[in-house]
């Protein structure tokens, strides 16, 4: 089980007893409600879940940080905010090494900009439909244990809110510093298909082996 009071969050236990863990952050203007059913998508018996609702209210849901100009503040505050999660994670027994960030749109900005800045490596992040901030000198702000963090990145050909070669653009920038990042491109729009899950099994599944 896992106590926070950082955010509003819904714990779904493993089937098997397990220290692993997948932190699921939703996309802008969602909530974690739609994600409830997650564990069964992912089909895992040895993960654990937590999914969190992101702290600003936003439409009928909720934003994980403002727009532009707006939007470096509110990652670098909800950055911090996610590290004191984690931090109280570790102190719960949670290893960070254990731990998995799946991320949708904003939820993906917020697991790629963790897995950049925080002092340890994750277990891996899987991105969907995502992009990132680069801040002014961002390569000198990275963490030196970032590429220790493999990815996994998916996005679709038709995303009409997030291009894809915008996104694309991003991913080489990183991958030119030493990030280990695969991606995937499918014939979507700006949505989760239920044909990126094998993708998204198989690959958690390689790099729980790895653990």
């Amino acid at each position: 089980m896992i106590k926070t009071d950082l955010f509003q969050s819904h714990f779904i236990p493993s089937e098997k007893p397990t220290d692993k863990l997948m932190i699921v952050l939703h996309g802008k203007g969602d909530s974690l409600k739609p994600f409830k059913d997650f564990h069964n998508e992912m089909q895992f018996k040895d993960v654990n879940y937590l999914l969190l609702n992101a702290p600003k209210k936003f439409d009928d849901g909720y934003s994980w940080y403002g727009e532009p100009p707006y939007q470096r503040d509110g990652v670098r505050r909800i950055r911090e905010k996610m590290f004191q999660l984690l931090s109280d994670l570790e102190n719960q027994g949670w290893k960070p090494e254990n731990i998995f960030l799946f991320g949708f749109s904003q939820g993906c900005l917020v697991s790629t900009d963790l897995a950049l800045h925080y002092p340890r490596r994750f277990g891996g992040v899987v991105g969907v439909s995502g992009y990132f901030q680069f801040f002014p000198r961002w390569k000198k702000q990275i963490h030196p244990r970032a590429n220790q963090t493999p990815w996994l990145l998916t996005h679709g050909t038709k995303d009409d809110v997030l291009p894809l070669e915008d996104t694309k653009y991003g991913v080489e920038k990183l991958r030119k510093i030493g990030l280990q990042i695969d991606w995937v491109e499918f014939n979507k729009e700006h949505t989760l298909e239920d044909e990126e899950y094998p993708i998204i099994r198989q690959w958690v599944r390689e790099k729980l082996k790895e653990l």
